[in-house]
């Protein structure tokens, strides 16, 4: 039985445990990392690469670039060398109507 299972049986208020200093700092190792894991998963933007937001968008990738440098799309970001459209700011430049579309594809954003 692992400390997670004795943590979370139903009599674990009864139970007494005896652990060892390294198999303490290896679960609040792993306890602290998951927790890391799960503030970064909450916290990241959702982006479109600019292939991504022109296929959604029923454009050409020169027509995504041409709009941002217009203003009508808000600037990318790069990370890790790819450039990349926050959703959130996307889906704000369609909703105030800055991008007119054909199509509707709100839904889709």
């Amino acid at each position: 039985m692992n400390l997670n299972d004795i943590i979370h049986s139903p009599n674990a208020g009864q139970i007494q445990v005896v652990i060892n200093a390294e198999d303490l700092r290896k679960c609040f190792e792993d306890f602290t990392a998951w927790g890391m894991q799960r503030i970064k998963e909450q916290d990241s933007p959702e982006y479109y690469s600019r292939d991504e937001l022109a296929e959604l968008l029923h454009v050409t990738a020169p027509t995504i670039i041409a709009w941002r440098k217009k203003g009508l799309l808000p600037d990318p970001v790069t990370i890790e060398g790819r450039v990349l459209y926050d959703k959130a700011k996307v889906r704000e430049s369609i909703t105030k109507g800055k991008v007119r579309l054909k199509k509707p594809i709100i839904e889709k954003l």
